[in-house]
Protein backbone atom coordinates (compact mmCIF):
# COMPACT_ATOMS: atom_id res chain seq x y z
CA UNK A 1 0.00 0.00 0.00
CA UNK A 2 2.98 2.71 0.60
CA UNK A 3 4.54 1.62 -2.62
CA UNK A 4 1.62 2.11 -4.69
CA UNK A 5 1.25 5.64 -2.81
CA UNK A 6 4.65 6.51 -3.03
CA UNK A 7 5.02 5.20 -6.82
CA UNK A 8 1.95 7.34 -7.41
CA UNK A 9 3.36 10.45 -6.31
CA UNK A 10 6.24 10.15 -8.00
CA UNK A 11 4.31 9.39 -10.87
CA UNK A 12 2.96 13.13 -10.60
CA UNK A 13 6.08 14.32 -9.79
CA UNK A 14 7.50 13.05 -13.30
CA UNK A 15 4.58 14.75 -15.02
CA UNK A 16 4.95 17.94 -13.46
CA UNK A 17 8.53 18.58 -14.14
CA UNK A 18 7.98 17.03 -18.09
CA UNK A 19 4.97 19.25 -18.63
CA UNK A 20 5.62 22.23 -20.85
CA UNK A 21 6.08 25.21 -19.17
CA UNK A 22 4.38 28.25 -20.75
CA UNK A 23 6.53 31.14 -22.05
CA UNK A 24 5.81 34.46 -21.41
CA UNK A 25 5.61 37.06 -24.33
CA UNK A 26 8.72 38.89 -24.58
CA UNK A 27 10.81 35.74 -24.32
CA UNK A 28 8.40 34.11 -26.59
CA UNK A 29 9.00 37.14 -29.50
CA UNK A 30 12.93 36.60 -28.81
CA UNK A 31 13.02 32.95 -29.27
CA UNK A 32 11.63 32.82 -32.98
CA UNK A 33 13.68 35.33 -35.04
CA UNK A 34 11.65 34.76 -37.75
CA UNK A 35 14.70 34.23 -40.31
CA UNK A 36 15.22 30.99 -42.75
CA UNK A 37 18.60 29.82 -42.93
CA UNK A 38 19.80 26.81 -44.68
CA UNK A 39 23.53 25.16 -45.01
CA UNK A 40 24.69 23.12 -47.10
CA UNK A 41 27.96 20.48 -45.98
CA UNK A 42 27.99 22.43 -42.66
CA UNK A 43 29.37 25.65 -44.04
CA UNK A 44 28.30 29.35 -43.66
CA UNK A 45 24.66 29.64 -42.48
CA UNK A 46 22.77 31.85 -45.84
CA UNK A 47 19.39 33.38 -45.24
CA UNK A 48 16.67 32.18 -47.31
CA UNK A 49 14.48 35.03 -48.52
CA UNK A 50 10.99 35.52 -48.68
CA UNK A 51 10.74 32.42 -46.65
Amino acid sequence: MKFTILATVLTFVALAIASPIPVADDVSARQNHGMCVSAVDGGDPVQIDGC
